[in-house]
């Protein structure tokens, strides 16, 4: 009868998806003895997030970065809060911004 070895891999134990959302502030680091399935609760419970790529000077990235890390927030945090006081701004000379939403089409209908 053959034995099986069984290899201790450390791989498995990574959780990218997780450290990801913490590293960003976008979920709560997990306690040793939570599972997975806690990680995905927490990522599914923030349906308001939307991913956002913007293109800037390097030196702006630079110092919000800076600026995030000497005072502990993320760079989401950092950046977030400039986008309110931009729109804070505008409001105040414009007027409130509304967003209108479109109704999502049935697929069968547009194509």
């Amino acid at each position: 009868m053959v034995k099986k070895k069984i290899i201790d891999n450390p791989a498995n134990n990574i959780n990218l998806v997780g450290d990801m959302l913490v590293s960003t502030g976008n979920a709560v680091p997990e306690k040793k003895e939570k599972t997975q399935k806690s990680v995905t609760q927490q990522v599914t419970a923030n349906t308001a997030w939307t991913h956002f790529t913007v293109i800037c000077n390097d030196d702006l990235v630079e110092k919000i970065k800076a600026i995030a890390q000497k005072e502990g927030f993320s760079i989401r945090e950092v950046v977030e809060k400039s986008f309110r006081n931009t729109i804070s701004s505008y409001e105040g000379k414009h007027g409130r911004v509304t967003v209108k939403k479109r109704k999502k089409q049935d697929i069968d209908d547009v194509l």
